[in-house]
């Protein structure tokens, strides 16, 4: 196959409750030459709190969602809702590859399980167009732990970048991505991030997120609530090591009795503190070279927490590097998708702890 520019239609549903992305992309699965558009979608109301419902009662049986009606039931509509906002998204452009990474609400890499709600046959019927998706069910098979796949992409982003860099993924969880002075990847799933902020202000506000960090900025940190979150056994788990929405469930009832302000500046102050643990234990240095990118960069609070939790080196954005850049997230499905169709690979023994470099993705036709 001849590997030549493509444009490349991303689509993240892990994000974030709060809305999905969606990005298109000029690339070749090597460097990317247009950020060409992006968008972000709402979850619709009633999907969202069905989600919330699934997760909450969600059990440690990962194999089980599978024979689970309900779940099924909700993976379908969450599958439409995707196709009904790629149609629009892509209406008029020229797109020459589809790659969806839906909302993961189970992994288990022992079990060699990662569930997403997504289901790409329902998408190519919808858009009588192939798709591609499960991005992570190969590096499960082979041994991998399926996350994160964001780190080939960071690598692309700082080519030209001083290296050695650190790149901070705040999404849902939080990906840590350390580019070396010879381009060598370290990277894993660090921390729980928006997915324990918005749980907490869910719950205590029916809020789907703390927008603009305005619920943490008037709120009191907690340091002894945060310092026994801290030690965590996921936390002290060395890498490579994935995580997903609800892996801090069991710890949330520390910050129960907290008023709704205290509790989001402590479960804020945590992530941010969880992160900046995660590289001092686990990289082989903290590069003064630090990039933020993904969702996160909306809320301020957090912001400012992980600046002052990483002082006195300097925290920088992704868009310091290319300033158009927008909807992280889906901007990796498109460029996973694209490098999917070149086989190359996407996932390495030292960001998922697969035993050699694969690519990844599922091929779904139109029927």
């Amino acid at each position: 196959m001849i590997i030549k520019n493509i444009n490349a239609l991303g689509l993240f549903g892990g994000a974030s409750l709060n809305a999905v992305e969606l990005a298109l992309i000029n690339t070749d699965g090597v460097d990317v030459y247009d950020y060409m558009k992006t968008a972000m979608v709402p979850y619709p109301e009633k999907l969202a709190l069905e989600i919330r419902t699934i997760l909450n009662r969600r059990t440690p049986d990962y194999a089980g969602l599978e024979k689970d009606k309900q779940v099924q039931q909700l993976k379908n509509a969450v599958s439409r809702f995707y196709a009904d906002i790629i149609k629009e998204f892509a209406a008029g452009e020229t797109v020459d590859v589809i790659g969806i990474d839906g909302l993961t609400i189970g992994n288990s890499p022992q079990n060699q399980c990662s569930y997403q709600l997504e289901d790409g046959r329902i998408v190519a019927d919808v858009l009588q167009r192939q798709v591609i998706t499960h991005f992570h069910k190969a590096d499960l098979l082979s041994g991998g732990q399926a996350s994160p796949l964001a780190p080939i992409f960071f690598s692309a982003l700082g080519q030209n970048c001083e290296k050695p860099a650190l790149f901070i993924d705040l999404e849902t969880v939080c990906g840590l991505v350390y580019v070396g002075a010879s381009g060598e990847l370290v990277a894993f799933d660090a921390a729980p991030a928006l997915a324990l902020i918005e749980d907490w202000t869910f719950r205590h506000a029916n809020m789907q997120t703390d927008y603009n960090g305005r619920l943490a900025i008037t709120g009191q940190v907690h340091p002894q609530i945060v310092e026994a979150m801290l030690h965590h056994k996921i936390l002290q788990k060395q890498p490579p090591k994935s995580l997903d929405m609800m892996c801090f469930a069991d710890k949330r009832e520390h910050l129960e009795g907290l008023s709704l302000e205290d509790g989001a500046a402590t479960v804020t102050a945590f992530v941010a503190e969880a992160i900046f643990q995660a590289a001092l234990d686990f990289l082989p240095k903290i590069p003064s070279h630090i990039y933020v990118g993904g969702e996160g960069l909306k809320n301020p609070s957090l912001m400012r927490f992980l600046k002052q939790s990483f002082a006195p080196r300097e925290i920088k954005t992704v868009n310091d590097l290319v300033p158009n850049l927008r909807a992280l997230g889906a901007c990796v499905t498109a460029y996973n998708a694209a490098r999917r169709l070149y086989a190359l690979p996407i996932t390495f023994p030292s960001t998922t702890g697969v035993s050699e470099p694969i690519t990844g993705g599922e091929f779904y036709e139109k029927s």
